[in-house]
This record gives C-alpha cells, structure tokens and sequence, in this order.
C-alpha cells in the first residue's frame, strides 16, 4: 500500500460556512484551526496524531515528515481542508503540499455509488469506525460565535473533546476508504481538473444580482397579496402548500382531484407539487378539465412564487468573493454517481432554464432596475418572476478584457445511445448525423407525420423522452417544457410508433438487462452489450455490480441482487441494488434499494458515456471556468478569442480513439455574458 494519510481539521470562525461556501470560509480573516488529526490510511500503521495549535505553534517533527513523505493527502470534502491548510502554510510553516496529492475521499465514495457524507458513508459501509454525531453539538459550541457576547468558547475541556472527535473522524474516513473500491488514476485526475476549474471561478454580475434580488423580494410581497384576495385569506403565502391544497381540492371537479391523488406507500394522499399543478394547467388548457378562472391564477401565483430565482440571486451574493466577485466550488466531481455526472452546488448553475434574455436586453433591463422602473421585458408582457429567471444565465460575466467561449455538443446523448448499442439499427441512426440531417424531423416522418414545425417539435420530444424506455409519462413530463399538449391515446400512438421504428434500443435495452442479469449469476464473467461490459464482484461492499464503459469508465451497483418479487401477474425475477442518495426510514438499518430495470440501465450508461466525453475535453483546456451538463465555458482575452474558439471546436469534434465512429458537432460561440 502507499504511503497515504488521511487528515482532517476542525476550525472555527465568523464566517458562515453553508451560506457561504468553503472559499470564502477558508479565506476569511476571522478563521482558525482548532485541531489537526492526522493517520496513515495502511490499515498496519496505526501511528496517529493529533495537533492543537493553542498548545504549540509547531507541528511534531514525525507528523510533519509524515505529511512531506506521503504520496497522496487524503481528506473528506478534500477541497475544504486544502483550503485550511493554507492557513496552517501561512500561520504556522506547514509543508507545502503540491496539488495533486490531494485525494478526496468522498469523491471515492461518489465513484463507488456510496453516499458521499463521511456519517451516512459509514452507516452504509457498517463501518467499525463510525461519524460520531456528537460532533454537531461541538461544533455549535466552539466553531460559532456566541449570539449573546459575540465571542468564542474557549473552553479547554471542549476544546480536548474536539480533538478527539477530529481524530475519531479521520478513523472512520479511513475504515470506509479502505472499504471502498480506489479511485483510477484516470479519476483521480479528472477531480483534480474539476478542482482547477472550481479554484478558478465564474464571476457574478454583483449590480444585477443584487438588485434582482430586491425585485424578487417584492414580487413575493404582491404574490402573498394577490392570494390573501383571492383566497380569503385561506393563503396569504406561496409556501403554504396545505392550505392552498385545501383550497384548490374543494373548488376543482372530480377528474382533478384524480390528478392531485397520489398513492404513497398505499395510502392516499392529495398534492399540490410542481408536476401536479403542470398537469391542472395543461389539461385545462386543451380542454380536459375545467378549472374556475380564480383557480387557474391562484396556480399560476403559486407556480410564479415558486420559481427558484430569488434563492439562485441570493446564493450568488453570498458566495461571490469580496475582492473579485467569483464564486468558487460550485462543482461536484461525479455528483450523480449512479453515472460519474458532475452536480452543481451553491450557485446551482445546471438548475438554471436555458430561456434566457441576450446580453443586449439584460443591458437593458439592469437600467430598469437601476433607475427603479417597473421591469419589464421588450413586450412588456412577462411577469416578473419569469423576467427574473431569465436574467439567470446573464448574471455570470466574465473579467473585465474577457469574453466567453461557450461550446455544446449537439443532441449527444441521441448520438451516444445508438453508438453504445454498437447494432446495425444503431448505425443507421447515426447516419442520420453523420449526413447532417435534422435527427427530429427524421424521427417525426419515420412515424408517419410531416417535416413541419408542429411535428419537428413532437419528433422532438420523442427523441429526448422515449429512448431509456419510457412511456407516456416521460413523454408528458418531457413536453411539457417545449410546449407540446397532446390527447394521451395520441401520446400512446407515438410511443408505439417510435418503438417500432428504433428497434434496435428495445433489443439494446433488453440485451443490458440480460448481461446484467448474467453477471449477477455468475461472479467474476464478463457479460458484453453492446460497448457495455458488466462483471459483479463478490467481495466489495457486499457484492458490487460494475459497468465497465469504453475510455475507463465504470458505473457501480453496490449490493446488487437478484430477487423474486411477487406481483399482479404472479412472480417476477428482479436486479436491485443500494441507492445511496436515498436514506433508510427512522429505524431501519437496511439502505433503501432501486430496481435496474432495462431502461435505467441505457440511461445511467448513455450518462456515463457522455459524462466521460466531457471530462476528456476538460482535462485540455486550463482556461474552463464552468460546465453545465455537455456545454464547456471558458473565459478567454478578447484578443485570443477566435483562437480560443477554434481550439475548443477542435476538441470538442474530435472523437476519442475509445468512441471511434461516434459523430460528434459542436459550434462554440463568444457571449459577453453566459446565455444559450
């Protein structure tokens, strides 16, 4: 084993760590160490340390070697300790520590599909060294200042029993590393560049947020008003979702009230959700339902105080940088780790909607907000939350001198499905690309329509919903957000229809769920579909279903099994595995499971897949600042712009020797703010 350590620090400060991220905590001037804990992660070395910097301003000369000679530094959220450090660098002559030594350990927990908090990490693990929770209490205690006095709690015994819960975690994080499967050094590396990227930051528009936030905030006020009045009183606020509920289920017919039923775990319950509400206008609109004129606006007051602008403005003022106004830390290497996709944290950039105003209109409306005009857009005709949403994207700049260069693959995911299915129909699917023709308008005469825009559009969205082996619903839930609105028996005719003319994903769907079947059978057998390779090892974390994609990826399916479920038709073979976002219910030790059903094993694989394309661009171009989902941002000197944008369309179209045949299109563009 190498020579690794794993260390990990508690600290206290002023500054408010969750409001504002690790950054700006790690830099604040009020901020300080309270202890080090440092081990070896060879479970034969059980030489420890513990450092408290009030009782000497040195390290211990053997647990400063140890940090100099070891060949990775590991820590639990490594990016958080990396930037304490740099205190201890500054203030008390710790030993440098090049960058890419740094390994974190719940990056190797996303990667192995475990949860990625060092607590539940170990609770799942069942690990011998579990999270000690007391820590929350000491935390609270010495690391916030008092809200009476302002002051810190100095007291020494507290102080002794913080330590020991510092040690306490670094055993638990190496007990559960040791369990967990390493990470590659290809991802390593690609947290490392992740890390670069959110090190570099995305600058905020500090005068548009800001000021955004102030209209965001008084349109909530009007919104409270409008539904105390419509009301009654009934609901003065957005927010109170079981009154609003009441109130809408005793005004709405008998077909409504079906959609605000949902089942959970057997019993009944009516909602009022984001999905449902959709559901009330769009079936109101084409006629489905009828819904009283002061039930359709109280939806739609609900659905506009919902939006989530207030909080994304909110968020970016916070966490921008005093001195350069750029947020840091806003990506998460392999976030969803059911397929190594990266998360957004913080500013939350993949949740922001691609609507967005140009640069020219946003010029325009930051001079409404400056002179306190009522806001409006070119047509004066969207209400304000919607306004605001749309200046979203527009409220990242780039530095004075700079522009963008904004590059996105066109419809990989479409393009990557039929290239993993590695079949004749796939190929001929992707011919449909490699020969520049519009995939939509294809999909649309391939199940009997015309090339016009109407059908484009539902080509459309049966492209984007139908190819993990969804039905009506992903269908639905799809186009709502292009403006489709069809009768469910059409919707069911088009599922029907694209099935029948992509043969080749209904076979590809079932050979994944046959090869993963079979690897759970039989431990240690490869089983190949398509590019996908799967092989179920026995011993790791209970029996682990691994997914083996070209260019080194693998998915992981923690405790996978076979089990037999009984239902409706009788008895039925199933594949679960662990879900390590989801958590067991008060009580129960068991983690909650997930069924792998053929089309969420095509999903989770094209995600991957795609996922990895991205990361292999990444891991070029120094001069990223931000990513969202398949599109790669770098700010640039206006001066070397074109030469930038020609660089980023060069690697993004050149297929990897790993994806051989896949056709890949990007067309970066310059943006003097971040847009679509």
């Amino acid at each position: 084993m190498t020579n690794d350590i794993i260390l990990d620090f508690e600290t206290r400060s002023r500054c408010n760590l969750l409001e504002r991220g690790a950054s700006n905590y790690g830099l604040d001037p009020s901020t300080e160490i309270l202890c080090l804990a440092v081990v070896y992660k060879d479970p034969a070395k059980d030489k420890e340390w513990l450092w408290f910097p009030h009782i000497s301003n040195t390290l211990p000369r053997d647990m400063r070697k140890a940090i100099e000679d070891a060949d990775l530094i590991m820590a639990h959220n490594a990016a958080f300790d990396r930037d304490i450090y740099r205190i201890g660098v500054e203030d008390f002559d710790f030993p440098a520590i090049p960058f890419d030594k740094w390994y974190c350990t719940s990056a190797q927990a996303r990667v192995n599909a475990m949860p990625a908090s060092l607590d539940k990490l170990t609770q799942a693990l069942d690990s011998k060294h579990k999270k000690d929770r007391k820590g929350a209490s000491l935390i609270k205690l010495l690391s916030i200042p008092s809200k009476d006095t302002g002051e810190f709690n100095e007291d020494p015994k507290a102080l002794l029993d913080m330590g020991a819960y510092c040690l306490d975690d670094t055993r638990a994080t190496k007990s559960a590393s040791n369990a967990l499967r390493p990470m590659t050094a290809q991802e390593h590396n690609d947290w490392l560049v992740n890390e670069r990227i959110n090190e570099r930051g995305v600058m905020i528009d500090i005068e548009l947020a800001t000021n955004a936030t102030k209209y965001a905030a008084a349109e909530q006020g009007e919104i409270s008003t409008h539904l105390t009045r419509l009301t009654d009183g009934a609901a003065t606020k957005h927010t109170q979702h079981q009154r609003v509920r009441t109130w809408v289920w005793a005004r709405v017919c008998a077909d409504a009230q079906k959609l605000m039923t949902k089942n959970v775990n057997g019993e009944e319950k009516y909602s009022m959700d984001a999905n449902i509400r959709d559901q009330l206008l769009t079936k109101h609109s084409i006629g489905a339902i009828e819904l009283t004129d002061d039930v359709v606006e109280v939806i739609g007051l609900v659905q506009a105080g919902s939006k989530s602008s207030v909080s994304k403005f909110k968020n970016m003022l916070l966490r921008a940088d005093d001195e350069d106004s750029r947020v840091r830390g806003a990506f998460v290497y392999a976030g969803a780790s059911q397929t190594l996709r990266f998360a957004a944290r913080g500013l939350q950039l993949h949740n922001f909607i691609r609507d967005c105003f140009s640069a020219e209109q946003t010029e325009d409306l930051k001079e409404q907000m400056r002179e306190g005009y009522i806001l409006e857009d070119d047509e004066g005709d969207l209400p304000v939350m919607t306004t605001l949403s749309k200046l979203l994207r527009p409220a990242l700049i780039p530095a004075e001198g700079n522009v963008f260069v904004v590059g996105d693959w066109s419809s990989v995911e479409a393009r990557a499905l039929p290239w993993l299915a590695k079949s004749d129909g796939g190929e001929k699917k992707l011919d449909i690309f490699r020969e520049g023709k519009d995939v939509y308008i294809e999909a649309a005469l391939a199940m009997g329509m015309t090339d016009s825009k109407e059908d484009r559009q539902i080509g459309k969205v049966s492209e984007l919903s139908l190819g993990y082996g969804g039905g009506k619903g992903a269908f639905g839930s799809m186009a709502k957000n292009y403006g489709v609105v069809l009768p469910d028996h059409e919707v069911e005719k088009i599922v029907e229809a694209w099935r029948y003319k992509n043969r080749w994903a209904v076979n590809f769907w079932d050979a994944l769920q046959t090869a993963a079947f079979a690897a759970v059978k039989a431990p240690g057998t490869e089983f190949e579909a398509g590019h996908a390779k799967y092989l179920f090892v026995k011993n790791l974390m209970g029996g682990t279903l691994l997914c083996i994609l070209p260019g080194d990826c693998i998915i992981q399916y923690p405790r996978a099994k076979l089990e037999v479920l009984e239902g409706p038709y009788g008895s039925k073979l199933n594949l679960t595995a662990m879900k390590a976002n989801w958590t067991p219910k008060q009580g129960e030790k068991e983690w909650p499971r997930i069924g792998l059903w053929r089309g969420l094993l095509a999903e989770n694989i094209t995600q991957a897949f795609t996922a990895r394309l991205l990361r292999n661009v990444l891991v070029d171009c120094p001069d990223v600042i931000a990513h969202v989902h398949d599109e790669v941002i770098m700010e640039v000197p206006k001066t070397t712009a074109l030469k930038s944008m020609r660089i980023l369309r060069v690697k993004m179209n050149t297929v990897p020797m790993w994806a051989k045949g896949m056709p890949l299109d990007a067309e970066p563009t310059l943006m003097t703010r971040y847009g679509k």
